[in-house]
């Protein structure tokens, strides 16, 4: 009697091919290892925004307005804990180069822990003045347990807003993406 032949290897045979060559197709293709739009559509979505400059005052004035009301609601006193600092755009916008850029605006801290009991109204705050300036309102939390929190409120354009309490309070800001104010004039890639 002939040897019993398994009528699973075929099938598994012919999807390990079909992987292959599906994965020889991607690479071939270009479909493989892209990150991201092609310069002239990255150029043409970040022209829809702000240019760098422009985010950066907004986003000063919105850490402003929010220390001013935590200031006002309780008691805290603000100093600047961090510099500006500021990167291109990375693999979200490959070949921009030097056209677009993020920011970590200085980071702002207040001595101290914000009790527990003010934190929910403290962070109902701070995401109604973020909300003003397109962030969502309710934070992704990254830590809540008592006497340590710590939130995030984010923004369709990669910004992101973090207040948190424990040892001090702080507030700190980083960008999306932008375009320079010198690139968003040319209206133009500097390299296509």
């Amino acid at each position: 009697m002939p040897p019993h032949r398994s009528r699973t290897r075929r099938p598994a045979t012919l999807t390990v091919a079909r992987l292959a060559a599906l994965a020889l197709a991607l690479a071939v293709t270009g479909g493989c290892g892209q990150k991201g739009p092609s310069v002239s559509d990255a150029y043409d979505q970040l022209m829809q925004r702000p240019d760098i400059d422009q985010a950066q005052a907004a986003y000063t004035t919105m850490t402003k307005t929010i220390r001013d009301r935590l200031t006002a609601e309780f008691g805290r006193t603000w100093e600047q804990g961090g510099e500006l600092s500021g990167s291109t755009c990375g693999n979200d916008y490959p070949g921009l180069d030097s056209d677009g850029q993020t920011l970590r605006l200085p980071r702002w801290d207040s001595s101290g822990n914000l009790p527990d009991a003010d934190w929910p109204r403290a962070q109902a705050l701070v995401g109604q003045i973020a909300a003003g300036y397109g962030f969502n309102s309710a934070p992704k939390v990254f830590t809540n347990r008592p006497g340590d929190h710590d939130v995030a409120y984010g923004k369709p354009d990669g910004a992101l807003l973090h207040f948190g309490t424990a040892v001090n309070t702080t507030v700190r800001v980083e960008t999306g993406c932008h375009l320079t104010a010198e690139a968003k004039k040319r209206g133009a890639p500097s390299q296509q």
